[in-house]
């Protein structure tokens, strides 16, 4: 399964170095959408697939306290949209760098848009039906949560 591209954006900047360091920790790191928008489609894709929709969003990263520089982080998220961008996502970055009351900055990184294509494929018992055919996620189109609890119990029998 696979990660959102302002998630991927994120972790990028979590594992970025630049001169030995870090931008930040990575429990100063933050990231949400806003601004969602749904585009259907219903485009068949690699024989039994459906591109069912697109989804284009704002992507905002927080990094908040952060010491190094807004300029260093703006070259990483650019040179990793250049790199990862698709035809649909946006190559420009907004960011303020807002100074905190202890020496620090939050900085803030918004991509105006980003595009995340919905592909189901064709399955007997999926879901969604079109057009008669019924259609389930497939295995790389379901977003990973980066975090969960599982609770359980476990017997022995």
């Amino acid at each position: 399964m696979s990660q959102s591209k302002i998630a991927k954006l994120k972790q990028h900047l979590v594992s970025a170095v630049y001169q030995g360091h870090k931008l930040a920790l990575e429990t100063q790191f933050d990231c949400w959408i806003e601004g969602g928008r749904i585009e259907p489609s219903s485009k068949t894709v690699n024989g039994n697939g459906l591109l069912a929709a697109r989804f284009y969003y704002s992507g905002v990263i927080s990094i908040n306290p952060c010491a190094a520089p807004a300029a260093l982080i703006c070259a990483f998220a650019s040179f990793w949209l250049q790199t990862n961008g698709g035809k649909y996502d946006s190559t420009g970055i907004e960011f303020s760098a807002d100074v905190n009351d202890y020496n620090s900055n939050e900085v803030e990184l918004t991509i105006e848009q980003l595009c995340e294509d919905i592909e189901l494929i064709q399955t007997d018992n999926g879901p969604f039906e079109l057009n008669g055919k019924r259609y389930d996620f497939g295995e790389q189109s379901l977003w990973i949560a980066e975090a969960f609890t599982l609770n359980g119990e476990v017997s022995r029998a």
